[in-house]
C-alpha cells in the first residue's frame, strides 16, 4: 500500500527538497537553495513530470525550473509572488502556507541572486543554471 504524504508531514522534516511520484518519495534532500532541484532535474527528469515537488523556499528561478521540469504540484511553505504568477501561468498547483513580494539573500537586505539571475535572463535563467 503506497503512502500518502501531505505539506504538513513534509514540512515537519528537515528535508530541502522532495520529489513524490505515484504516492513514493523517489528523491529527497537536505541541500540548500537551488542544489537539490537541479540535481532532481538533471538525475530524475522523466520522474519529474507529472509529480509533486515539496521545496522549502520557491522564487522565481525555482519556479522556472519546476515548469522546465513539467511537475504536477509544488508545495512550499514560501513562495514569492513571481514564481507564485509563474507557477499558475504554467497551470502548476500550488500549496503554499506565506506569499513574500520576493526572495531575499541570507542577509535580508537584498534579492537573493537567483532572483536576480532570474529577472536579467528571463527564460534562459533554466539552461544557464542546468549547464552550470
Amino acid at each position: 500500500m503506497k503512502k500518502t504524504y501531505s505539506f504538513d508531514y513534509l514540512s515537519g522534516k528537515d528535508w530541502s527538497f522532495v520529489l513524490i511520484k505515484n504516492g513514493e518519495i523517489r528523491y529527497k534532500s537536505k541541500a540548500e537553495r537551488l542544489k537539490p532541484l537541479i540535481f532532481c532535474i538533471k538525475k530524475h527528469r522523466k520522474e519529474m513530470h507529472g509529480a509533486t515537488v515539496f521545496d522549502k523556499i520557491v522564487g522565481r528561478a525555482a519556479a522556472m525550473l519546476l515548469a522546465h521540469a513539467k511537475v504536477k504540484e509544488a508545495w512550499t511553505p514560501i513562495i514569492s509572488q513571481d514564481a507564485k504568477k509563474y507557477l499558475k501561468k504554467n497551470k502548476i498547483k500550488i500549496e503554499f502556507r506565506k506569499e513574500v513580494k520576493n526572495i531575499m539573500n541570507q542577509e535580508g537586505d537584498d534579492l537573493c541572486p537567483m532572483e536576480k539571475l532570474s529577472r536579467k535572463l528571463g527564460e534562459k535563467t533554466i539552461k544557464y543554471l542546468l549547464n552550470h
